[in-house]
């Protein structure tokens, strides 16, 4: 048994030096066989000089290139040199200990329809996904084991020694160009330093990064800083989004640990100096001079979660939001804030500059609390909840910023947009013939526009939460914004102070102008309403209630109608589209039936009119002359043009 046992040893250890001793061959055996596999899978070629190994895990390559069939070069590396974790590689898991790098340049070349990295798109042959969505739901990966991985790959990947010269990765796309550059970079006993340099179409920028790897600890931190102490530009982005981002410093430190259910990563990250510019965010640079993220991000089965332990500093503002993300069939995101009394000018000297360009300066005194609540159900969008509620306590504006929004209360200059342009200004006021004061508006007229605009205006604080909430449920089914949930304090504040952008600021700057305006009684409701009937479109180029009410029937407000005020309050959702409501020989369409019904009930109910005055309600008015030729003149002008024009032409304005 001994001597059988010696013999298997002796085998064993002749197998193992035979496999050492031919661990070059039997590597470029297997590299070779790879690449033949690749290249033929994926349109490339893949060449190298040479391939020699050391030691028992180091793999040397020289003069290696990689060209997609037909296409310019997408790589060349003069030398690569890999050593890797000899034990850990017997258990298939790679940990790079040393790498050296010189002389390489990755190149992205796209040419008109074509570019050099086509093949990085490419499903691999084969592969195709024949599960239903149901068994997909059922094998569905674990979030938190996904994450561990991806960390643990990340940590191994990144070499405790590692020296890069004369790195490039160059990018071109027609008149385009971008080159990152990274002369000499260097991890020495997991300390790394590098020095990298951009040039986006000619404009050169240095950038300064430097920070430490800590496999034990399973942690990783970085410090990105100009060399000369500017901003620097992130590249890229504002060719490919339109976005311009810009910063002094930017730091992040992370460390990964094991949880019950999964892993947790926690940390923090800080920026200085940081200035974002996007159409879609605001018309402004948004500049944020400091903020500040200490976190702890959660993972399990199937869902991530911010954990409410996290702390935001923006500016002087603090707070702790709690998100999570769990998956069954579809998303479910819960998401909430709170944040018990604190000083009011924490939040409002907290803004980033450019962001709420109405409230930049504004002083205040006094405390606030905000309560913030979200569930959004994708599997069941109907049960969406949303709850938001900024409360005053002895709170008070000590002196207005860039808008005094109390300038709603007397006499100002208005202007009307169409498209981000100017079109048109007037004075609000008695010094304008065409200004009308609410005892000089039908009752009719001013009743049928709270209830098709918004019924409780008189009674509410400038918000419907249940409008807000259907109108969420309803852009989230539909994929794009069609309803806004607006009441008549949001959309009088849209007009009077906002720009036409539409950018996620401009919302939250509403919302924040009405409530400061409710809130402190800026302004009283019925001035407010007036204002309101004196500025909204109510027709192509039609302002005001008294040029509406003597286009349409040539009457001042004050005569109108139950018919009329009916068809006037129609048209205020879109008023673009205001003589559309017509038939060619000036009849009002029958499919507005209804709404007369309906907005005739509502002022019964109101005691506005009586049952009889009910009944004799009808779809019927009598146009102003000047109103039937421009009837006359819409439907000319659809029989001539194109259908895209006539879509163009009665399109929805904000």
């Amino acid at each position: 048994m001994n001597r059988k046992i010696k013999i298997v040893l002796l085998a064993a250890a002749a197998l193992l030096l035979t496999l050492f001793l031919l661990r070059g061959a039997i590597i470029r055996l297997v590299v070779d066989s790879k690449i033949k596999s690749v290249n033929k899978e994926l349109s490339l070629d893949i060449k190298y000089k040479k391939l020699s190994v050391s030691g028992l895990a180091g793999v040397r390559i020289d003069s290696l290139t990689i060209t997609p069939a037909g296409k310019e070069e997408l790589m060349r590396a003069s030398k690569i040199v890999v050593r890797l974790n000899a034990f850990k590689l017997l258990f298939l898991r790679p940990d790079i200990t040393k790498l050296d790098i010189s002389d390489t340049r990755i190149s992205f070349i796209k040419r008109d329809s074509t570019s050099n990295f086509e093949f990085l798109y490419k499903t691999r042959s084969g592969a195709t996904d024949t599960a239903s969505p149901e068994e997909q739901t059922d094998a569905a990966v674990s979030y938190s084991r996904l994450a561990e991985r991806l960390y643990s790959l990340f940590l191994d990947i990144l070499p405790s020694s590692a020296s890069i010269s004369n790195f490039e990765i160059l990018y071109i796309n027609g008149d385009y160009s971008l080159s990152i550059k990274m002369p000499e970079s260097s991890i020495k006993r997991d300390t790394y330093s590098a020095t990298i340099i951009t040039d986006e179409n000619g404009f050169r920028e240095t950038l300064k990064a430097g920070g430490k790897l800590d496999d034990s600890q399973r942690s990783i931190s970085t410090q990105i800083h100009s060399e000369d102490g500017s901003k620097f530009s992130v590249p890229f982005l504002e060719f490919r989004w339109g976005a311009r981002v810009q910063f002094d410093t930017l730091s992040f430190k992370v460390a990964a640990s094991d949880t019950d259910e999964g892993v947790a990563f926690s940390g923090e990250g800080v920026a200085d100096g940081l200035t974002i510019f996007h159409s879609n965010l605001s018309p402004e640079d948004v500049t944020l001079d400091k903020g500040h993220i200490s976190y702890r991000i959660n993972t399990g089965g199937n869902y991530f979660e911010l954990d409410s332990s996290s702390v935001v500093t923006v500016n002087k503002l603090n707070f702790s939001p709690y998100i999570r993300a769990e998956k069954t069939k579809k998303w479910h995101f819960t998401a909430s804030v709170t944040k018990d009394r604190f000083p009011a000018g924490e939040l409002f000297d907290s803004f980033p500059k450019g962001l709420f360009g109405n409230i930049e300066g504004i002083k205040t005194e006094g405390f606030l609390s905000y309560r913030f609540y979200a569930d959004i159900d994708m599997n069941n969008i109907d049960s969406l909840k949303i709850h938001s509620l900024l409360k005053p306590d002895k709170f008070r504006i000590t002196s207005p910023g860039r808008t005094d929004f109390r300038r709603l209360n007397s006499e100002f200059e208005y202007t009307a947009y169409e498209r981000g342009v100017p079109v048109r200004s007037f004075s609000v006021g008695p010094s304008n013939p065409n200004f009308r004061t609410l005892d000089r508006i039908s009752p009719y007229l001013k009743m049928c526009v709270l209830q098709s605009e918004d019924g409780g205006f008189f009674y509410h604080n400038g918000f419907l939460p249940e409008s807000i909430r259907e109108a969420l449920v309803t852009d989230i089914k539909e994929r794009r914004f069609v309803r806004g949930g607006s009441t008549i304090s949001m959309q009088l504040v849209k007009n009077v102070f906002l720009s036409r952008h539409k950018t996620l600021a401009r919302k939250f700057e509403e919302m924040l102008i009405v409530w400061l305006v409710e809130t402190n009684r800026l302004s009283s409701k019925d001035r407010m309403f007036e204002v309101y009937l004196n500025i909204i479109e109510w027709g192509p180029g039609i302002y005001g209630i008294r040029e509406a009410s003597r286009f349409y029937f040539d009457k001042e407000p004050a005569d109108l109608n139950i018919n009329e005020s009916i068809y006037l309050a129609s048209i205020i959702p879109s008023p673009k589209r205001a003589l559309r409501s017509f038939t060619p020989d000036f009849k009002l369409k029958p499919e507005l039936e209804g709404y007369y019904r309906l907005l005739a009930e509502r002022l019964r109910v109101k005691e506005v009119i009586s049952t009889e005055q009910e009944l004799a309600v009808r779809a019927d008015v009598s146009l102003s002359p000047a109103a039937k030729k421009a009837v006359e003149a819409y439907f000319l002008a659809k029989a001539d043009s194109l259908p895209s024009e006539d879509t163009e032409e009665i399109s929805e304005e904000d």
